[in-house]
């Protein structure tokens, strides 16, 4: 005789459960927002850096030409090169540099001479040491 086990085979049904098509769209509108804010921060950020780039080298430029300027000072003392040929007559005081790191003794100041037979005018910059510091 032959012994033939009959075993009872349950299922058990197990509920598959995904995402829906809301939370789908839910999800993916606050990737794309947090995604969006990344690129706007991260091109203002390279904006800035850009204009600080900038800031920095025209900052370099003008410390270039005044130490140039400083070292080849032509006319700090024009009136006594040009002697009582032309009038000199000075204008006003040009604006501080961008960016100052120490206080400046010298200062620039644009002049104008004036030939008084021909009227013929001339203008320049030149440096004024100060006695105190600005």
């Amino acid at each position: 005789m032959k012994m033939t086990s009959c075993r009872t085979t349950s299922r058990v049904q197990t509920v598959q459960r995904g995402f829906t098509l809301l939370e789908v769209l839910v999800a993916l509108t606050i990737t794309a927002m947090v995604l969006g804010g990344l690129f706007t921060l991260a091109a203002g950020s390279k904006q800035l850096a850009g204009r600080a780039q900038s800031s920095l080298s025209d900052t370099v430029q003008a410390r270039a030409n005044i130490n140039f300027a400083l070292l080849d000072n032509q006319f700090r003392d024009i009136e006594s090169v040009i002697e009582d040929e032309f009038d000199v007559s000075p204008e006003d005081e040009l604006e501080d540099p961008l960016r100052r790191t120490a206080p400046m003794y010298d200062l620039l100041e644009t002049y104008r001479m004036v030939d008084p037979e021909t009227g013929e005018q001339i203008e320049g910059v030149r440096w004024l040491r100060s006695d105190l510091p600005r």
